[in-house]
């Protein structure tokens, strides 16, 4: 799929510090499906990763605070995540001669139902961006799938604060809306125009901190949300997150995820209670699933990321669980070693056999 001469041309950008095979699934994905560039900052050194995307065109390297910070106050490296996410998501959208950018994490990849290029071109002027809602990866099987991109997507569920309960019992603690992860989606921007991307929504300028500039829900793209891509990535992913202290004020994380944090931290020394925490939270039972689906509130598309990935780069990609939890182990050495002094955690039981 490619960009016309005279449609809107697009990118993707990310801020990364995740295994070399995720990094180059994101990167295949996005530019299959019409990117004309795929902006990878690298929020710590990645070697192997790097060496796969250098020779990809369209896919383009930076590290965070390759300049300096030079836009940032006091010219100093944002101390929390989401403020490097910001800086570098910015400052793609910036330097890009593309008519729109889209700011969306690593575990994240868009889906549409039509080019990108088409939604785009019939975008009225006043429209300053698009907002892509969530699919979010669940699992109706304890066992993995062939790759990490395995499994269903449920959708967000408005009436989930009334008959939410009632539906997944004491599960419901851990979900809002019908969801684990975000509900706020991600967001597609006009270049151009001085603004500066957030997490999930684009600011007027750098030192704005409202969501006012004009936009709709995107009719024809949606984010695919792989929230852990094997149990041990999420509860990895939970733990960090249950750890980590920085200064200032506190992320402001919704309830139910700070309900999946908490939880993780309490049963950290305890891996069977964890694999259990992370079925709790992303398991779905067959009746549950069927009922979801009658409602709209569920899908079960084909999902073909590990054939763009297996397109793009051959066997130097291994997208199966058991590899991706074995890079894992590399890559969160350090978290890994923090987490057992901590807490006594054990990796070993949750990686995965396929």
């Amino acid at each position: 799929m490619t960009q016309g001469q005279d449609m809107p041309r697009w990118g993707v950008v990310a801020t990364v510090d995740e295994p070399a095979a995720l990094v180059a699934a994101y990167v295949a994905h996005h530019l299959s499906i019409g990117a004309s560039e795929v902006h990878v900052f690298f929020d710590r050194p990645n070697p192997e990763a790097e060496a796969l995307l250098a020779p990809v065109d369209g896919a383009f390297i930076h590290h965070s605070g390759d300049d300096d910070w030079a836009r940032s106050w006091r010219k100093k490296r944002p101390a929390r995540h989401q403020g490097r996410q910001k800086y570098n998501a910015t400052r793609a959208l910036n330097e890009t001669k593309l008519d729109w950018m889209i700011h969306c994490d690593a575990d994240e990849f868009v889906s549409l139902a039509r080019p990108l290029e088409w939604e785009l071109a019939k975008t009225g002027e006043q429209k300053a961006w698009l907002r892509l809602e969530v699919d979010e990866r669940c699992y109706l099987d304890r066992n993995p799938g062939p790759d990490i991109f395995s499994g269903v997507f449920r959708r967000r569920w408005d009436g989930f604060q009334d008959d939410g309960l009632m539906f997944y019992g004491f599960r419901a603690r851990f979900l809002k809306k019908g969801l684990a992860g975000h509900v706020a989606g991600k967001p597609v921007v006009r270049a151009g125009r001085g603004y500066a991307i957030g997490v999930h929504y684009p600011l007027k300028d750098w030192g704005s901190k409202e969501n006012d500039l004009p936009y709709r829900p995107s009719y024809n793209g949606r984010l695919m949300h792989f929230d852990g891509l094997t149990p041990l990535h999420f509860i990895l992913k939970m733990l960090r997150r249950a750890t980590t202290k920085v200064k200032g004020q506190p992320v402001p994380y919704v309830g139910s995820r700070k309900a999946q944090f908490a939880e993780a931290a309490e049963r950290a020394a305890d891996p069977a209670e964890l694999m259990s925490l992370w079925w709790e939270v992303q398991g779905m039972r067959d009746y549950e699933a069927d009922e979801l689906e009658a409602h709209e509130l569920l899908i079960r598309p084909e999902v073909k990321i590990a054939a763009e990935t297996r397109a793009l780069f051959g066997d130097k990609v291994d997208l199966s669980p058991a590899a991706f939890d074995r890079a894992l182990l590399l890559h969160e050495a350090e978290l890994i070693a923090r987490l057992r002094e901590e807490f006594g955690f054990d990796p070993e039981p949750l990686v995965s056999s396929a």
